[in-house]
């Protein structure tokens, strides 16, 4: 097969896009197919040397980088010849203009197939609020959360009152970003922390939920097609998952298939399922949970374009399910 692999583009991701769309890019060249990768954030010329490319997953590029990509690279990028004779593209790409829908939306104008969910639920799933509006009405538990704004930031007496209705113990995160991007914990209900922790999340868009943070175990589930793969457990040496945990080796424990009794095994997994299809999704995704000490499992969202570096959780879970990095991606473009 003819097969483009999308990765780099201009969010806080890019340099975890790289090293997904590396990745993926040799895995199916290893299977013989005719493969190139494109950075969109490059336009017309985003044609990449994988043999001369190396990339570093756990530097954030800086703002000021990503400014120098304008949003209309990624439409010359879809509409360019590059992708003139592809039979599908792999999208690699992670976060804003990558899963978010809108480079979905071109794929979808240009008529060409992709991997992963469609528009509309790439970006209701990128949305942390949107999703968890979903699964409070699909029934599917989620983490209590309220939403504030940069302005609401220096007002002392509404974060008392979010300390006094989500707990001591707080999550901050912006409604839309991936990989922990613009996230923080907030312990022991100090105020200044979380006055500190919504002016960092504002940094990444308007609308910020600040989340009570359920003790327990960290899990993720990936979801291919309409299965579920091995249920992993995440122990890291600080008892927060954030951006350097996740795409720094060593930082992280992963315990799959995760030491879960059986009901809460299937429990959980079906739950993984039902968030999936709430939100409409397709192909492939992974689902976050937290799971506390009784057993009950929070939602916290769904990943669409999840990870595919050394260190990420689908092909690990994949792995546990005795199915190879390479057949994993040949899964997925089939399900494109």
């Amino acid at each position: 097969m003819n097969i483009a692999v999308l990765m780099g583009g201009i969010s806080k991701e890019r340099n975890v896009s790289f090293a997904s769309g590396k990745a993926v890019a040799e895995a199916l060249q290893s299977r013989g197919h005719n493969v190139i990768a494109l950075d969109p954030a490059l336009g017309k010329n985003g044609r990449i040397n994988l043999a001369e490319f190396t990339s570093n997953a756990g530097v954030e590029p800086s703002s000021e980088e990503l400014r120098a990509f304008p949003p209309s690279n990624i439409v010359d990028c879809v509409y360019s010849s590059d992708l003139d004779n592809i039979d599908v593209v792999f999208l690699a790409l992670h976060g804003r203009y990558g899963e978010d829908g809108y480079i979905q939306s071109l794929l979808d104008l240009r008529g060409l197939r992709y991997t992963g969910s469609k528009m509309l639920s790439s970006t209701v799933s990128m949305s942390k609020l949107l999703s968890k509006r979903i699964f409070q009405s699909a029934g599917i538990p989620t983490p209590p959360f309220i939403t504030l704004t940069l302005e609401q930031a220096d007002d002392y007496s509404l974060l008392e009152e979010v300390r006094d209705t989500l707990g001591d113990d707080l999550v901050v995160k912006p409604d839309a970003e991936g990989s922990t991007v613009g996230i923080s914990m907030v312990r022991n209900g100090n105020l200044d922390d979380l006055a500190t922790a919504v002016r960092h999340a504002a940094e990444f868009g308007k609308t910020i939920l600040v989340e009570q943070f359920i003790e327990g175990q960290e899990l993720t589930v990936a979801v291919v097609g309409d299965e579920t793969l091995p249920i992993i457990e995440i122990r890291t040496d600080s008892g927060f998952y954030d951006y350097q945990h996740k795409y720094t080796k060593g930082r992280t424990e992963y315990i799959c298939p995760a030491e879960l009794p059986e009901d809460v095994e299937h429990f959980v997994a079906q739950l993984a399922l039902d968030a999936h299809n709430a939100l409409e999704c397709t192909g492939y995704s992974r689902v976050d949970f937290r799971l506390n000490d009784e057993y009950q499992a929070f939602c916290l969202e769904v990943n669409t374009l999840p990870g595919m570096t050394g260190t990420s959780l689908v092909p690990k879970a994949a792995a546990a399910a005795e199915i190879d990095f390479a057949s994993l991606c040949e899964q997925i473009i089939e399900l494109a």
